[in-house]
């Protein structure tokens, strides 16, 4: 068996499967083929046709990053000299042309032997289309992954323009639980002090950073603010906090 048609390209064209047992490529080819029923549903993958070589590429895409998975080369390189790597290139920058290009190193491991690396390209994009994880995603993704998490937690909470770092989005988290406990004198404190960091660190203005952080306070009653405005931790935390200026 030299040439093989996948559902993502040609096997075998640019390295000869000679000699390849055909227990493992067909241990490939079902990889492939339940890779290809995942792409029907997937929202935050794409298939690229690449002009070079005529194989699809799969891509995920957030704001500044583009992350590309090479199907055919990856499963070639692992069918012909074992090598256990996914084919897999971060791209950086809004304009693809004179942005960078880096090869992160993601590999099959030996937990699983006999595997087929198809199925790891299958964990893979599920990974991605369960938001990376932290947990479960590889380290080598951690750049991608954080800011995929920062622009997806920006836009639930309608945040607007704020950039959010890993600092904020660990107080938002804090927020959320202080809010979900019923502990707001805390929940509010910390929402002042991201307002009072969007303010000063970010170089917004004040009426930007109330607006943006609106959606915060979502779960915190008016009596409550009125409450924290009365023993603020800081004197500016009065400031940011909403409502206040409709009851005066």
């Amino acid at each position: 068996m030299s040439l093989v048609f996948t559902p993502f390209g040609l096997l075998g064209a640019h390295e000869p499967l000679d000699g390849i047992s055909p227990d493992r490529i067909e241990a490939e080819l079902r990889g492939l083929d339940l890779l290809q029923t995942i792409m029907l549903n997937v929202e935050n993958w794409t298939s690229l046709n690449c002009h070079r070589s005529g194989n699809s590429q799969l891509v995920t895409r957030i704001e500044g990053y583009e992350m590309r998975i090479d199907i055919i080369k990856t499963i070639s390189s692992f069918l012909v000299h074992n090598d256990p790597h996914l084919e897999v290139h971060l791209y950086r920058g809004r304009n693809r042309t004179v942005g960078s290009v880096e090869r992160l190193c993601i590999a099959l491991t030996g937990s699983h032997p006999g595997c087929a690396i198809a199925d790891a390209i299958v964990s893979l994009v599920l990974l991605g289309e369960s938001n990376w994880p932290r947990a479960a995603t590889p380290h080598t993704l951690r750049e991608f992954a954080e800011e995929a998490e920062r622009q997806r937690l920006g836009k639930h909470l309608k945040l607007g323009l704020i950039n959010l770092s890993l600092e904020d989005i660990e107080e938002i988290a804090d927020v959320r639980q202080a809010i979900e406990l019923g502990v707001s004198h805390a929940a509010i404190d910390l929402l002042c002090s991201f307002a009072r960091r969007c303010y000063t660190c970010k170089g917004m203005e004040m009426e930007a950073v109330k607006r943006y952080i609106l959606p915060l306070f979502e779960g915190i009653t008016q009596a409550e603010i009125e409450a924290y405005a009365l023993r603020p931790s800081t004197p500016a935390d009065i400031l940011f906090l909403p409502y206040l200026e409709s009851t005066a």
